[in-house]
């Protein structure tokens, strides 16, 4: 086989999706717009550049992300991923380790800090998963192996990764690797998976019960007593009663409900919201769906559901045109960590849920959540160009 060489352009590749890049786009450009405004909270008579620095790091990581996702759609093929996998993941590895030399930042050590700059190598975990488990069982499937020989080089992956996170004290991360590496898991219909996914399926309807059970008394008491994740009883206590304690560790989570409910339908205008004003202290990030809702009300929330329903619809159209089970997987596996993110992120804003502590995509400020989504639309549009040109 020829090998395939590297290109370098600043188009998309032909036959890509329109309509998934302008809602990205869209998205993009609406979350550093709400960024800017919830910065404008920030600044103080002895630091009054705070937007400006926000601005121009923004700047950065939308136009760095928007090249990595240009490079990757023209370049990203299962082969190359099949030959570097390996090395990307112990790439990986060692970044998300060596976040446990820097200090801890809102109870997790997740983050490298480089001056102004924090990287969570953890982001790029989602999407490394995805890809590595749609890769194993391409090549493996053709070859009719068994189950576990399909998933063993990402499973080892993901025990790693789980362990370190751990570590990490990220629980909210690892719930979102572990959702997507179970539904990647499911997507295939290779009837050497069947048993394996039947257990998995039952492993799911276990957990669930578990989560409900954490949420009863009983169970609050437990989570408190494992040391690792003590501070996580606090958040299934507030989405069960987040009033209960509004001064304390219900503080957050009740500031961000007075931020919707002010908002109402029509919202106080574009940077009117007063929650962002010392309130939400994480008003740019984890609640930033709070101030878009006081902002812009019902309007500013319909912006991001209908940019979301066109990339996960555009996702998902395009993994039923395909026989490709890796292509079914890296699609629809993107789908759901856009779906998932927004899922935990709203349900925790929202009070419904526990707060796991992920951003929501396009929208939250963080660099490595923005470029690791650019990297799975640049993934997902590499194949979606490359079904269309098949089916001309």
């Amino acid at each position: 086989m020829a090998k395939q060489k590297w290109k370098l352009s600043l188009k998309m590749p032909r036959k890509y999706d329109f309509w998934l890049h302008l809602s990205s786009l869209v998205l993009i450009l609406f979350g550093s717009l709400m960024i800017l405004s919830t910065s404008v909270g920030s600044t103080s008579q002895s630091d009054t550049l705070v937007v400006a620095r926000v601005v121009f790091k923004q700047t950065v990581f939308v136009i760095i992300g928007y090249f990595m996702m240009i490079f990757l759609a023209n370049n990203f093929t299962m082969l190359r991923t099949r030959r570097l996998g390996k090395l990307i993941g112990i790439i990986l590895i060692i970044a998300c380790f060596s976040t446990l030399a820097f200090a801890a930042s809102g109870g997790s050590r997740a983050w490298i800090r480089i001056g102004p700059i924090t990287i969570q190598p953890s982001e790029f975990v989602k999407v490394f998963m995805v890809v590595m488990i749609a890769v194993s069982i391409e090549v493996a499937g053709r070859r009719n192996f068994d189950w576990w020989t399909m998933i063993k080089t990402p499973f080892t992956f993901l025990c790693i990764f789980v362990f370190i996170l751990i570590l990490q004290r990220d629980l909210g991360t690892m719930v979102v690797i572990g959702m997507l590496s179970i539904i990647s898991f499911l997507i295939p219909s290779h009837k050497n998976l069947r048993k394996a996914q039947k257990l998995v399926k039952i492993g799911l309807v276990a957990a669930f019960v578990g989560i409900l059970f954490l949420m009863t008394p009983p169970g609050l008491e437990l989570v408190t007593k494992i040391p690792v994740f003590s501070h996580v009883g606090t958040r299934f206590a507030n989405a069960v009663n987040p009033f209960s304690d509004p001064y304390g560790v219900g503080y957050q989570n009740v500031q961000g409900l007075v931020g919707i409910a002010a908002g109402g339908i029509l919202g106080k205008g574009i940077g009117q919201s007063q929650q962002k004003f010392g309130f939400l202290t994480q008003a740019d990030n984890d609640f930033i769906l709070a101030i878009v809702i006081e902002e812009l009300g019902i309007f500013g929330l319909a912006i991001i559901v209908i940019g979301y329903t066109i990339i996960i619809q555009r996702l998902f159209h395009y993994a039923y045109r395909t026989k490709s089970e890796g292509y079914k997987i890296i699609l629809i596996g993107t789908a759901m960590y856009i779906f998932l993110h927004f899922f935990l992120n709203v349900g925790g804003v929202g009070g419904l849920i526990p707060l796991t502590g992920v951003p929501l995509m396009f929208i939250s400020s963080g660099g490595s959540s923005l470029l690791s989504v650019m990297c799975a639309i640049g993934i997902s549009q590499a194949i979606i160009a490359k079904i269309r040109r098949q089916g001309e």
